[in-house]
């Protein structure tokens, strides 16, 4: 003959649902490095122009380069590992003022514009000939030269 109990449990059921669940005022960790994190951070460090090209989620070596290009550009010591988080992703997202390509010379005062190459003095640009001289103006009859 087989014995058969009955367990009651004293503790209410939203007690012990409460005592496993995340404490939401803590934020929660998520794991650096992750290829969903990765990927944030190359759209942030392609948009302030510290990496080249799309981003695909891998940690190489152009990732590397560009978060340190980013940390000289913003006055930060470099980070001898790399470690992408959320809160880092939430930093490059907030920098819409600082770029990490150098400033381009302005046009006018000594430098030349970005596109254009430089050219010796009186060159024209695709060997086009220059403009013809002007002549001067020819006086009406009765006026005097």
């Amino acid at each position: 003959m087989a014995a058969f109990g009955i367990w009651f449990c004293t503790t209410p059921l939203g007690t012990i649902a409460a005592q496993n669940a995340p404490d939401p005022t803590s934020p929660a960790e998520a794991p650096a490095n992750s290829t969903g994190q990765i990927r944030k951070a190359q759209v942030e460090l392609v948009r302030l122009e510290c990496l080249k090209g799309r981003p695909d989620g891998k940690l190489g070596e152009k990732t590397r380069a560009a978060l340190q290009k980013y940390r000289a550009s913003a006055k930060q010591p470099p980070d001898a590992e790399v470690k992408i988080t959320e809160e880092l992703i939430a930093e490059l997202a907030g920098r819409g003022d600082l770029y990490c390509r150098p400033p381009r010379p302005f046009f006018g005062f000594g430098g030349a514009h970005p596109g254009m190459p430089l050219m010796a003095p009186g060159a024209r640009p695709g060997g086009l000939p220059a403009p013809p001289a002007l002549k001067p103006p020819v006086p009406a009859p009765g006026e005097a030269h």
